[in-house]
């Protein structure tokens, strides 16, 4: 009677207790993929349990029946293919994970069953023909002739693995590559070894091997996990597009952006904060058939379909929105949670996973300015988001090459009839030469942070323009920005620019529009009284566009207030804009301030201007921007002399 040893067997079983503690630790959004290799141990385990059963009755002849001998090793012939059939099975969905097209998965799965069918039927045989195992007279057990038939099923498995991975290998993931690479090399070495060492039991260590490679590569990389919702990072994201565009598979890509979550934090703790985007994250990663999602960011997901139609994309897009109507649900608690979207649809264009990324931004950057709160990327999208990267590396290369000019709009005092002073204004010229809006450059300098480089161009190009002209214009006037107040060192660096070219503080006027006010209004008004303190005057710009522009005059010191031009375009005929005009110059009057009147087009708005008090006059009546030497040549001359 052969002596089996067990002591490979015991191994393999504490390996697999001691996986299925740290799996079973991990809290990870369930798929079907978890749910396979979950059914992988707890199989091996019983295959284990029953060889070991096996093995100590086989060795007791008197004690354990024939019967239950041969039903016992039979089933455990059968548990030993199925193992490694639902093995297979798995490795099968790691390969094909990122295909959408499952044609291939479903066939395999039917050739695993069929194989496993056919199987059974040959250990039903076995129980008459003894072609696998049997026990003779003295009930000792006996190979039979196709007892290693079960390695058979686990090479077709194997094969079909392979040619599996050879026809979809675009779409297979590095570690699954090397998983496929490495299983042959472990079969094999298993099998050299049980046929050396035939008396040692060596199915369950082959088993836990398999799993313990398969839970190192696969179920403990965190690095692409995202720790507080266990669905996939920004990092797989990046890998999955990766993946599918590799193998031309057209897709869509739905990004969500939660509105105001901080108010939910707020309102419900952090920690049920965490909980919510836990729950939208799982309901996200199963939402439609196919559906993957992944933490995109800090607040937003990106859910990854399948790409049929237009028509399905669309339906497909409207669940997801649909879900966001709905109340969400935390225990006895719930909470409306609103959201951006925006979505892009590949089908074989000619881009990578940075791109789509890249478009998904822009989407959602553009969803936040759109009512309904919805951006789908499209051909327009495309052609703004490249205008966009062009004109950033024109500012850019402009910065590097001195190419941004300084205009001078002239601003006419009406009580001295004279040309005082004048607002520096940028502009920009594309390669092309053609001219680059404000409205345009000044925005996107604003958010990618150039604003401040400009900023300090215009500066210096003002003192130095003001220090050659001290004797012929007051002051003039620069608009600084936000990033400009929070920086520390703003008061030293005007300073020293106005040292270097000997000018006083109030010689240079800051431009202050309400939208900078609103970022931070106590901010900006301690960092105003300073700069008052210091000399500087601030201007109000943009006076009559705003609700709270009359509050911001009121409780900032500023020296001179801008009316906007959409308060003096219905003026000369409108008897109530006229009252309104009047009762505002009066009232900054009163207040020890002065006015400055915007975008003055006709001689009738000037008289009018001048009836009710008005200091200054800026507008194309007196002079359009224009560049540094036409601006010298406008004061030189005066507005008389300009006239004729």
């Amino acid at each position: 009677m052969v002596m089996w040893s067990l002591a490979a067997e015991l191994l393999g079983l504490i390996i697999h207790i001691i996986l299925i503690l740290y799996y079973h630790e991990r809290r990870l959004v369930s798929n079907s993929r978890r749910k396979i290799y979950q059914v992988c141990l707890w199989i091996s385990v019983l295959t284990i349990l029953l060889n070991i059963v096996c093995v100590h009755m086989v060795t007791k002849p008197a004690v354990v029946s024939h019967g239950v001998n041969m039903l016992l090793n039979s089933l455990y012939f059968i548990l030993c293919v199925l193992t490694c059939s639902v093995m297979a099975v798995y490795m099968f969905a790691l390969t094909l994970e990122h295909v959408y097209d499952k044609r291939c998965l479903r066939i395999t799965g039917r050739i695993v069953l069929i194989l496993n069918i056919i199987f059974w039927g040959i250990v039903i045989w076995n129980l008459r023909s003894g072609v696998l195992f049997y026990f003779d007279e003295n009930q000792i057990y006996i190979r039979g002739p196709l007892n290693r038939i079960g390695y058979l099923v686990m090479a077709i498995e194997m094969l079909m693995l392979v040619l599996c991975y050879m026809r979809n290998r675009r779409s297979v993931s590095r570690p699954v590559v090397r998983l496929i690479r490495t299983m042959p090399v472990i079969a094999a070495i298993c099998i050299v070894f049980q046929h050396i060492y035939k008396d040692l039991q060596l199915n369950g260590m082959f088993m836990a091997i398999v799993n313990m490679v398969i839970f190192i590569s696969f179920q403990t990389r965190r690095s692409e996990v995202d720790s507080l919702t266990f669905i996939g990072n920004r990092n797989s994201f990046f890998e999955e597009l990766s993946l599918r565009i590799a193998s031309r598979q057209y897709f869509q890509v739905v990004l969500v952006c939660l509105k105001q979550f901080s108010l939910v934090n707020e309102k419900f703790s952090y920690k049920k904060g965490d909980e919510f985007l836990y729950n939208i994250a799982r309901e996200l990663d199963h939402i439609l058939p196919g559906a993957k999602a992944f933490r995109f960011g800090n607040v937003e997901f990106a859910v990854l379909l399948p790409y049929a139609t237009e028509e399905e994309s669309t339906g497909s897009l409207k669940r997801i929105q649909e879900r966001f109507e709905e109340r969400w649900e935390l225990g006895a608690v719930g909470s409306y949670i609103q959201a951006y979207f925006t979505d892009v649809m590949y089908r074989g264009q000619e881009w990578n996973a940075t791109q789509i990324i890249e478009y998904l931004e822009s989407g959602i950057h553009y969803a936040k300015k759109e009512q309904g709160g919805l951006r789908r990327f499209d051909i327009k999208l495309l052609e703004q988001l490249n205008r966009r990267k062009r004109i950033l590396d024109i500012m850019e290369t402009s910065i590097r090459q001195r190419r941004f000019k300084v205009w001078y709009q002239p601003v006419f005092n009406l009580k001295t009839n004279r040309f005082s002073s004048a607002e520096a204004l940028l502009r920009l010229r594309d390669y092309d030469g053609e001219p680059v809006s404000p409205s345009e450059f000044i925005p996107l300098a604003e958010e990618t942070g150039l604003i401040d480089d400009l900023s300090w161009i215009v500066l210096e190009e003002v003192c130095t323009l003001l220090g050659q002209m001290r004797d012929k214009i007051d002051s003039i006037s620069i608009n600084l920005s936000m990033q400009q107040f929070e920086d520390r060192s703003l008061c030293a660096r005007i300073h020293e620019c106005l040292n270097r070219c000997g000018l006083n503080p109030d010689q240079l006027k800051i431009e202050v529009t309400e939208r900078v006010l609103l970022q931070d209004m106590d901010y900006m008004k301690r960092m105003m009284e300073e700069m008052t303190g210091e000399g500087f005057g601030f201007y109000l710009d943009d006076f009559g566009t705003g609700y709270s522009n009359i509050s911001c005059a009121l409780s900032l010191p500023f020296e001179y207030i801008k009316l906007d031009r959409s308060l003096l375009v219905r003026l000369p005929g409108d008897s109530k804009v006229q009252v309104f005009v009047r009762s505002m110059v009066e009232t900054f009057h009163a207040m020890g301030q002065k006015i400055v009147a915007e975008g003055v087009e006709e001689e009738e708005q000037i008289e009018l201007l001048r009836q009710f008090g008005v200091d200054c006059v800026q507008g194309y009546y007196y002079g359009k921007p224009m560049p540094e030497d036409e601006f010298r040549a406008a004061v030189a001359k005066g507005w008389e002399e300009q006239r004729r």
